[in-house]
């Protein structure tokens, strides 16, 4: 699988958003101390609305097809399906505003693990390879949250070998990561990530281009008091 189909074309929702340059992924997790929690998955293009409106009245551009508004929607009833379908995983809710292009995916699960699993499945649903999705791990006994994603080589060769107007799609994305507890903070092992005033949460944004190029690091380890 190229990642032009994976990044591009086989999830259309992100696929309509990455035809503009200017767009961000924000991964939230709400966590509790006994391990259960909520996850949002959000894909803003609120920036590039105005072109992204127009890019909706085309069937295709640099070679990709534009995905309908009903299409999005299917798709994204369809994950969640299999979202309602993973053990312990419930209260699944999608939205997709086309005002301003922002469409997410949320859920609650009563494990840290069973995130894991629901990237799996979504991924081995979509023939996106697997190595592609960060691993999740919350230790209760020494409470640690832990997030860890090694880029795959393979993913870099295939990023190179798009032309240069797929590769431009990514100049401005940006990836941001925010985690919340019910505990205070005690130390986050990355050092770009940012601790709130509060000490109850963790915030790491990066470009996208950052982690493809020159292997940034996502992964963090977080230890609460």
């Amino acid at each position: 699988m190229k990642i032009k189909s994976i990044l591009l074309s086989i999830l259309l929702l992100i696929s309509l958003l990455s035809l503009s340059s200017c767009f961000e992924t924000i991964e939230e997790i709400n966590l509790n101390n006994d391990g259960s929690g909520r996850m949002v998955l959000t894909f803003n293009g609120s920036q590039s609305k105005a072109k992204l409106a127009s890019i909706m009245k085309l069937k295709s551009v640099n070679g990709h097809r534009v995905p309908s508004i009903p299409e999005i929607n299917s798709e994204l009833a369809q994950t969640a399906a299999q979202l309602k379908a993973i053990p312990g995983i419930s209260n699944v809710k999608t939205n997709a505003d086309f005002q301003n292009y922002i469409i997410s995916v949320s859920f609650d699960f009563k494990e840290v693990s069973q995130i894991n699993q629901a990237f799996s499945k979504m991924l081995t649903a979509y023939k996106i390879p697997t190595y592609n999705a960060a691993t999740y791990v919350y230790n209760k006994s020494t409470k640690t949250f832990t997030k860890t994603y090694q880029l795959n080589p393979a993913t870099k060769k295939q990023y190179n070998e798009l032309k240069q107007e797929d590769k431009d799609v990514f100049k401005s994305a940006q990836y941001t990561s925010v985690y919340r507890f019910q505990s205070l903070v005690k130390s986050v092992a990355n050092a770009k990530a940012s601790v709130s005033a509060s000490k109850k949460a963790v915030m790491h944004k990066t470009p996208i281009l950052n982690i493809v190029n020159s292997g940034a690091s996502v992964n963090n380890s977080i230890q609460l008091q």
